[in-house]
């Protein structure tokens, strides 16, 4: 991750909006949700490639964190478990006696 510059989570979206002289203006907007609501960021047009890599960056970081996760899922499975074996609740006097009935 660290040879990651930038990780921007998000999307960028493309806006075409009518210009007064007949012509068509294109806008960049950078939308993401968080805390249940959408945000938005207009992109300077200098800037859409550095940002387009780092929504890159953001997806690649994605799924490295889902591969780690992964690994440590499948370590956990394959480690000895630490605890010892589960004790029954029930005692063997009471499973006895249940047998007797």
């Amino acid at each position: 991750m660290e040879n990651i510059p930038f990780a921007v989570q998000g999307k960028i979206c493309e806006n075409r909006k009518p210009l007064a002289n007949g012509g068509v203006g294109v806008y960049h907007n950078l939308q993401w949700w968080a805390d249940g609501r959408n945000h938005a960021v207009h992109i300077p047009e200098a800037r859409l490639e550095e940002f387009k890599r780092a929504v890159e960056g953001g997806k690649r970081v994605r799924e490295l964190v889902y591969e780690l996760s992964e690994a440590s899922t499948q370590a956990l499975l394959a480690a000895e478990p630490s605890t010892a074996k589960k004790k029954s609740t029930r005692s063997a006097s009471r499973a006895a006696r249940s047998s007797r009935r």
